[in-house]
């Protein structure tokens, strides 16, 4: 299935489902919109992983993996919550935007907020840290589990992330979880 982007339901409905359901989700409200405005994301997770390393560059390497990304699908940086370096910018934003990926997930900081926002290029983080990555990240690959609060969210996982949090499911389970969703979306419309 893939995940339509139009009109998807927000995340307290989508965590409400997936309690009504009795389906494992992944919360949290620490990983927070970049910037005003930012665009909420629904869709499924390729995930990243960073670690520090005063020796490398890990730029050319995040940047070939973004490019193995399916179109559509939503990058989730791991730098295991860190906010003294930073993983996430405007040239690896723009890459990501030519490469189709739908928006990015920091569990860490970021940077080029205003590139960011110029880009509209929807990106959530724990924070931000001005300093480059060079000379203080490797990249250490993609597919591997993020362990994110209690939780543990396995690359290939559905998210929605807007400004109440992100959630994180099992992607085969986002028809159920879609339909619950909208139909306690109508009913406290009503």
């Amino acid at each position: 299935m893939r995940l339509a982007t139009e009109a998807f339901p927000g995340s307290c409905d989508v965590s409400d489902a997936c309690d009504e359901l009795g389906i494992p989700a992944v919360r949290t409200g620490g990983i927070r919109p970049v910037w005003p405005g930012c665009p909420a994301l629904f869709g499924r997770v390729r995930t990243l992983t960073l670690a520090p390393d005063a020796t490398a560059d890990p730029l050319s390497d995040v940047l070939a993996a973004l490019t193995e990304i399916p179109a559509g699908d939503v990058a989730f940086i791991d730098l295991d919550g860190r906010l003294d370096v930073q993983c996430w910018g405007g040239r690896t934003a723009d890459a990501a935007r030519r490469a189709g990926v739908a928006g990015a997930l920091v569990n860490g900081a970021v940077r080029d907020v205003s590139a960011l926002r110029s880009l509209e290029f929807p990106t959530f983080a724990l924070g931000t840290y001005p300093a480059r990555a060079k000379g203080r990240l490797r990249y250490c690959g993609s597919g591997h589990d993020v362990v994110l609060g209690a939780g543990i969210v396995r690359s290939g996982s559905a998210v929605v992330a807007d400004d109440d949090g992100l959630v994180f499911f099992p992607y085969e389970t986002a028809r159920d979880i879609v339909a619950r969703a909208r139909e306690l979306a109508a009913k406290d419309q009503r």
